[in-house]
Parts: C-alpha cells; sequence; structure tokens
C-alpha cells in the first residue's frame, strides 16, 4: 500500500443504516434534521471518524507530562476501512483487553459527527457534562439553542435495546420537573467485525437534569475544556494542562470566587512559570510548523499510540499493521492563528477563530492534508 492509496481508503464514504424509535419522541415527531436517516442512513469519511475520536476522546492530562492514550493513531489500526462494512479488522480480537472501553469511544465519536453534521453544533461547545462516574453525556450549543446528548457504543446488537430503554426509564422523571432542552437525543452506535453490518439506533434520551450547564460561565469551562483538548491533540501537553486548570476553577465551589479576569490571570502566571521553558527546551524541534494555502499550521507527526512518556499506561499490546511493509504516521495540528491564542491565553479571541471549512489540502512533497471546522489539521502517511 501506498501513501496515496491509504488516503484514498480514508477517504472513502462509509453509509451506516439507522433506525429511529419514532415512538419515544413526542408526538412521535422526530427532529427535522433526523427525517431522511431512515432511507439514507448517516454517512461520513474514515477520516471524519478519526478526528472526531482523536479530539475528544483524549483523557484531559493528569499531569504536564501526561501525554495519554493518542486516538486516532490507535483506532487507524483497529478499524477496517477496507472491509465489507466499516468495523474491526477481522485480526482483532474484540474480547480482549485492547477493546475495553472501545465500544463507547467509537460511540462518542459517531454521536459527536451526528451532532455536528445534523444539528451544526459549535464544535468547541461540544464537550462531556460535568458529573462524576462513567458517563457519556455530552451538551452542545448554537445562538439561542441547547443541545443535551447521550452517546453510547455496543459490540452486541442486543445490548443496543437495553441502551435505549434504560434511558426512557428516566426521560419521564426529567420532563416531570420540567426540564426540557431544544433537542435531546440518544444515539447508540453498534459496530461489529467488518463483515458484519454496523447500526445506529437513535432514540428521545432521559437526562437527570443540567441547569447549570447553559450559563455563560459553562460556557467558558466547556470551551476551556474543548482547548485543553486542542491542545493535547497538538501535542503540547504542559500547554493542555494549563488550560485544564483553568477550567477546573470553574467548578464549584471555586467558581463562585472567580471571575473571568481572574481565570485569565492564572493562565497567563501558569503559563509564564511552567510552560515557557518546556517550550523552548521541548517542543522546538519536536512542533513544527507548515503552510498549506497561505495557512500556517503547527502541530508534530506521532508514530505510536501510547507515547514513552506516558507512565499510567503500560504499553503491552500490538497492533495490527497498517501494511506489512510500512508503519503508520499522522501529522496532527492546529492553524498557527489558533495556536498563539492558545499560548497567549486569549480564550475569548479562539471563538472567532474555529470557523474553518472541511477541505483536503497539499502540503510539502505532495503530502495531503484534511483541516476541520474546530481549526485542527490531519495527515496520514506511510514510512518504511
Amino acid at each position: 500500500m501506498t501513501t496515496a492509496e491509504l488516503n484514498q481508503l480514508l477517504d472513502k464514504i462509509f453509509t451506516i443504516p439507522v433506525e429511529i424509535r419514532t415512538q419515544t419522541f413526542q408526538n412521535n415527531s422526530p427532529y427535522p434534521a433526523l427525517n431522511n436517516l431512515e432511507n439514507d442512513g448517516f454517512s461520513f469519511t474514515g477520516k471524519e471518524l478519526l478526528h472526531a475520536i482523536g479530539s475528544k476522546i483524549a483523557a484531559l492530562p493528569s499531569s504536564s507530562r501526561d501525554e495519554s492514550i493518542r486516538a486516532a493513531y490507535l483506532y487507524a489500526h483497529l478499524l477496517d476501512f477496507d472491509g465489507s462494512y466499516l468495523g474491526y479488522k477481522t485480526t482483532v480480537n474484540i474480547d480482549s483487553d485492547l477493546q475495553t472501553n472501545r465500544s463507547n469511544e467509537i460511540g462518542i465519536g459517531m454521536g459527536c459527527l451526528i451532532a455536528n453534521k445534523l444539528f451544526g453544533v459549535n464544535w468547541d461547545t461540544l464537550e462531556p457534562m460535568k458529573g462524576t462516574g462513567k458517563r457519556f453525556d455530552y451538551r452542545a450549543t448554537n445562538p439561542g439553542q441547547n443541545y443535551a446528548y447521550e452517546f453510547k457504543g455496543s459490540k452486541h446488537r442486543g445490548k443496543q435495546n437495553s441502551q435505549i430503554e434504560n434511558g426512557l426509564e428516566k426521560k419521564a422523571d426529567m420532563h416531570a420537573r420540567n426540564e426540557r432542552y431544544d433537542v435531546e437525543l440518544i444515539i447508540s452506535s453498534l459496530l461489529d467485525v467488518s463483515t458484519r453490518e454496523p447500526r445506529i439506533v437513535l432514540a428521545d434520551p432521559p437526562f437527570n437534569g443540567y441547569r447549570d450547564e447553559f450559563t455563560e460561565q459553562a460556557q467558558l469551562f466547556y470551551r476551556l475544556r474543548h482547548y485543553s483538548r486542542i491542545a493535547q491533540f497538538v501535542g503540547n501537553v504542559a500547554l493542555s494542562r494549563t488550560l485544564y486548570k483553568q477550567a477546573q476553577l470553574l467548578i464549584p465551589p471555586q467558581a463562585e470566587r472567580i471571575s473571568p479576569d481572574q481565570i485569565d490571570e492564572l493562565g497567563f502566571r501558569t503559563y509564564s512559570r511552567e510552560i515557557a521553558l518546556r517550550e523552548n527546551q521541548e517542543h522546538m524541534g519536536v512542533l513544527e510548523t507548515i503552510k498549506l494555502q497561505n495557512q500556517g499550521y503547527i502541530g508534530r507527526w506521532i508514530n505510536d499510540w501510547i507515547p514513552p512518556i506516558n507512565f499510567n499506561v503500560r504499553h503491552t499490546y500490538s497492533l495490527p499493521p497498517i501494511d506489512e511493509a510500512s508503519n503508520l504516521e499522522i501529522f496532527q495540528g492546529v492553524t498557527t492563528d489558533v495556536y498563539t491564542a492558545l499560548t497567549s491565553i486569549e480564550t475569548e479571541k479562539i471563538k472567532g477563530l474555529l470557523k474553518e471549512k472541511r477541505q483536503d489540502l497539499i502540503g510539502p512533497n505532495d503530502g495531503q492534508y484534511s483541516s476541520f471546522e474546530d481549526g485542527t489539521i490531519m495527515s496520514y502517511r506511510l514510512s518504511v
């Protein structure tokens, strides 16, 4: 396989059948954005799914040295983009330890694509709601619109029914408290091995009530969390940690004593003290800048799914090869404008920069790069 053939494979459009549980929606009327899905299915490319997974499920760093799992790299190896259906490679044992929580992560990536493509939500507002425990409840906004999503994933068709039923049991309680959103949607994604057809099930979900999820302070919290993921995605973990610490200040009870100016002040102090030195010592020469159609991007090439610097995860799994004779490398980056704003802690400025359109660009040595709405960029190549 050549790099060009790999990119052609990742640009392949997949269409997954969709089942809508119409009876679960108010007046048996699903949202207009869903009207054509049962006939047409939900379509996306492999690159779009890898981007959603890579930029949205990365664990926020527990320390400035914790790079966490590079999700897009992992799923590029686990998923079969050339099978009868989109699914796990038949050479992957989906019951192994390697697959722990993988279905949920696939479900999050698929759910994020549905929210973004069908409802046009602002990508930087699509984040997990605050809370404890294993929760995959997401929120998002558009001007004048609030959205609540519950993303689920499974390897077993029968389990999708229990996921929907569990949601419906709680839905009545939420509505009895008069807690409603402009869109309330549960998305259950089934992805099996690539010889079996996948499926997406949509229903009107439960939510236990999140009155505080759409305040002005909450908007800043979720925006900072998204920026933290962008910094993690690019490869500047120290910066990601700073943005994460800023967001944490907006969680009660300290949030009641913190103003936006104090948040920015903390970011500036922390960046000056903890990041500047590491930027000079570690990232110069690791992060690189490229120019594509008069737009600069900064990022890094990765060639593993768990960086050597990570001490929290034991690297004991071997991934199925992309190509027997070559190794995969992925470039993950962001526009220089967004990166500069991140490193300057100009949180308000970044909002106006996240207006990129999805497009393919040609870079150095005829490399193919794909840009996305949040200003991020990805490229895939094979090296011997």
